[in-house]
């Protein structure tokens, strides 16, 4: 088990919601380099010589860097406190 602390009042099945955790932090995890590769892929596809570079940092920053990192952000977030919530903490 990865959890040895648990409230037995709590009710709490470490075998179901550890995988929910596992869940949640592997989204987050995962959803950072495919953040970044979503960037890249979008600077290759947009960028030309002489092309200001205001034109296309702005909207990869407010289309794709902002929302990626905040569901990485969302999903780190949710799978820590769902281990603290379990934990009893």
């Amino acid at each position: 088990m990865w959890c040895t602390s648990v409230n037995p009042q709590s009710g709490y099945t470490p075998s179901r919601m550890s995988r929910w955790v596992r869940l949640l932090a592997a989204l987050a995890t995962l959803s950072l380099p495919g953040t970044f590769l979503a960037a890249q892929i979008d600077f290759v596809r947009r960028h030309s010589p002489g092309m200001a570079p205001q034109k296309y940092w702005l909207p990869q920053l407010t289309r794709i860097w902002l929302p990626g990192l905040a569901a990485t952000l969302i999903f780190a977030l949710s799978a820590f406190a769902l281990h603290r919530r379990a934990r009893g903490d």
